[in-house]
C-alpha cells in the first residue's frame, strides 16, 4: 500500500476528522514515519535520491539535513491533500486567504484577457493541492488534471468543486485528454498540468536535458501540449515559506524566455523542467518525487553527442521569488 492510499483509509480519515486539523498534523506525521520505517526500500530510495543529487554540492552532514527536511516535506504534501479534500469550504477558503500569499496574480488575470484560457504548468512541488482552490477562491474559472488513488477522494474532490469554480480532468477517465484540455482552455479557463509527471512521461529518444545532474531523454509532452492551443503559457508554484505560510510564484512566458535569451532554440519543455529544476535545487523539501528520480530513464553513454552537449543555461530562481 502506498502512503497516500495508506493515509485515506477510513479508520485514518475518522480519526483526522475527530482530533481536528491542528492535532491531525501530529498524527499524518506520526504515521509517515511509520510508514518509511516499514518502507525501508521506499525510505533508501529517497535518501540516494537525495545524496546522488546534492554531492559535491552539500557536506555530508548538509545532505543529512537536507533528507529530513525531504522527509518533513513529503509528509507535509499528504497532510495538505487531506485538508484540501476532507475540510469544509469555509475552512480551506479562509485557509487559503489566510496563509496564502501572491503579489502577481495579476499576471494570470493578464493571460486571460487574451480570450484563449491559460495553461499553468506546475510541478510535484510544495503546497500543489491548494493551487486550484486559491485561483477559484480569486473567482479565476480553473480545470485541473488530476489522478486519485481512492474512489472516495475523487467523490469528494469533485462535491467541492463548484465552491471554487474548479473543474476536474481525470485521465483515467477521459478517452481524450489532449481535446478535453484544449476544450476548456477555449472556454477562456486556466488549466493546471505538471511537467514533472514522470511515470507518464513521453521520451523524445532524440532531445536531451540534464536533468538534476542525469542527462535523461526530454519529455515531449509539454511541446506537444502547447503546439495545440493558442492560450497564454504560465509556471506556477505553491512554496512552502515561513510560519505554515505559502507563496505562490508565477511567472510569464515572457520571463522564462528572457532567462533562456542565451539559447532561443530551446524548446518549451525544455525550459519548464530546468525552471522547476533550479526551484528543486532552492527548496528541495518541496519536492515530492525524490522516489522517482532513479526512474527517469537516462540516455546511454554511447548515444552521447562529441563534444559534451552544452548544458541549458540554469534559471535563476530567485528572480521569482516574491519575499
Amino acid at each position: 500500500m502506498q502512503l497516500s492510499t495508506f493515509l485515506q483509509s477510513k479508520p485514518n480519515l475518522y480519526l483526522c476528522k475527530t482530533l481536528g486539523w491542528r492535532f491531525s498534523y501530529y498524527y499524518i506525521a506520526f504515521l509517515g514515519r511509520l510508514y518509511f520505517f516499514f518502507k525501508r526500500k521506499e525510505r533508501k530510495t529517497v535518501k540516494n535520491a537525495v545524496s546522488t543529487v546534492f554531492a559535491g554540492k552539500k557536506n555530508a552532514a548538509e545532505i543529512r539535513k537536507t533528507t529530513r527536511a525531504v522527509f518533513r516535506g513529503i509528509i507535509s504534501h499528504y497532510f495538505e491533500k487531506l485538508f484540501n479534500a476532507y475540510s469544509s469550504t469555509d475552512l480551506l477558503r479562509n485557509f487559503l486567504s489566510s496563509h496564502v500569499q501572491c503579489d502577481n496574480i495579476q499576471i494570470i488575470e493578464e493571460s486571460l484577457s487574451e480570450g484563449n484560457g491559460a495553461l499553468l504548468i506546475t510541478g510535484h512541488f510544495g503546497g500543489v493541492e491548494f493551487i486550484p482552490g486559491y485561483l477559484g477562491a480569486n473567482r479565476l474559472p480553473v480545470s485541473i488534471l488530476a489522478k486519485f488513488k481512492t474512489d472516495h477522494l475523487r467523490e469528494r474532490l469533485f462535491e467541492k468543486c463548484t465552491a471554487f469554480s474548479t473543474r476536474i480532468i481525470d485521465p483515467t477517465r477521459t478517452p481524450n485528454v489532449v481535446k478535453e484540455i484544449c476544450a476548456n482552455l477555449k472556454e477562456n479557463r486556466i488549466v493546471i498540468t505538471q511537467c514533472d509527471e514522470i511515470s507518464e512521461w513521453r521520451p523524445s529518444k532524440k532531445d536531451k536535458i540534464l536533468f538534476l545532474g542525469k542527462l535523461i531523454w526530454l519529455d515531449k509532452t509539454m511541446n506537444i501540449l502547447t503546439k495545440r492551443t493558442q492560450a497564454a503559457i504560465l509556471f506556477g508554484l505553491m512554496h512552502r515559506s515561513k510560519d505554515h505560510g505559502y507563496e505562490f510564484i508565477v511567472t510569464s512566458m515572457d520571463e522564462m524566455m528572457d532567462q533562456f535569451k542565451r539559447r532561443a532554440e530551446s524548446s518549451l519543455g525544455e525550459i519548464l523542467l530546468k525552471i522547476l529544476e533550479s526551484f528543486i535545487y532552492q527548496y528541495p523539501e518541496d519536492w515530492y518525487e525524490w522516489k522517482k528520480y532513479f526512474s527517469m530513464q537516462t540516455v546511454p553513454s554511447e548515444t552521447e553527442p562529441e563534444p559534451p552537449m552544452v548544458p541549458v543555461p540554469v534559471f535563476n530562481a530567485s528572480v521569482l521569488k516574491l519575499t
